[in-house]
């Protein structure tokens, strides 16, 4: 008995040995490759459309694992002008993307991908805050990104628009901002803040005004077009990127047709028929003034 068990085990071992020997592992116990691990720095508000991208690039890209660092445009601006590294960046507005180029740390020439719009949010159950005008009332709670957020730009230049119109008092800009209590560093942070009921109202995005994650928490009150001007959004790769073929092969996906679905799933519109400025001054086609964000 003792015998016929020592064989056994002994044969096991040699088996054993010879499998090892010849790197011929039982698939069951064979680890899997690792997955190329593509980084993108995205803008907050890219959060659930480049999810959802990343998904449908790595179907068609097998082996090509894609991770965020989703943040403030100018909070990724300046990580990455601290040494931070990634494959490719997706801003929110043109300054920040042209804060990075000047630092000599893109790979490619930015492309315009999306457009987005701001909104008013408030409270379901809040009456505070029920027309753009409410917004100036005295003793209205109001958060807001901060200017130097590519959001907080944008809703000051749409302050600033409603200000300048006879539709507007003169002070409509400068009572709105006064009736700020929050300025904060991303436009998600904002909308929660109206999640929470902790202000009347915000300034937002529209697609985040209606992200999936905020379900019904947010009662949108839209801004009028001729005030609101076109928020747009450029992407790049970098030039240390770690796979720059992948990184490419990714913002051509963006902007791609399979991309570019999804986006308005989301609620971004297409990019407007204008080309990124490859230098510091205000985009072509631009409908208000380039906010200082």
């Amino acid at each position: 008995m003792n015998s016929r068990f020592l064989a056994l085990a002994l044969a096991t071992a040699v088996v054993a040995l010879a499998i090892t020997a010849c790197g011929c592992a039982p698939a069951a116990s064979r680890a899997e490759a690792p997955a190329d691990a593509l980084t993108v720095f995205a803008a907050a508000s890219l959060a659930e459309p480049f999810r959802a991208v990343a998904d449908a690039y790595e179907a068609d890209h097998p082996g090509v694992a894609v991770t965020f660092n989703f943040a403030g445009s100018q909070a990724l601006r300046t990580q990455l002008e601290h040494g931070a590294r990634a494959d490719v960046f997706a801003s929110a507005d043109w300054e920040q993307m042209a804060a990075v180029r000047k630092a000599n740390l893109l790979g490619n020439t930015p492309e315009y991908f999306a457009t987005n719009r701001m909104a008013v949010v408030a409270p379901p159950g809040s009456n505070a805050v029920q027309s753009v005008e409410d917004l100036a009332r005295p003793g209205v709670s109001i958060a807001i990104a901060s200017e130097e957020v590519p959001a907080g730009g944008y809703a000051r230049a749409t302050l600033n628009l409603m200000a300048g119109s006879e539709d507007f008092p003169d002070d409509f800009a400068g009572r709105v901002l006064a009736n700020v209590v929050t300025n904060e560093t991303n436009v998600l942070a904002v909308a929660q803040k109206v999640v929470l009921g902790e202000v009347d109202a915000g300034l937002v995005y529209e697609t985040d005004a209606r992200a999936q994650q905020h379900g019904d928490a947010l009662r949108v009150i839209e801004i009028p077009l001729q005030f609101n001007p076109a928020a747009e959004y450029p992407i790049a790769t970098l030039g240390e990127a770690s796979h720059q073929q992948a990184a490419l092969d990714f913002v051509a996906f963006v902007q791609g047709d399979d991309g570019q679905a999804i986006l308005r799933e989301y609620g971004f519109a297409p990019p407007a028929n204008v080309a990124c400025p490859c230098h510091d001054a205000v985009p072509s086609g631009s409908t208000a003034p380039t906010p200082s964000q």
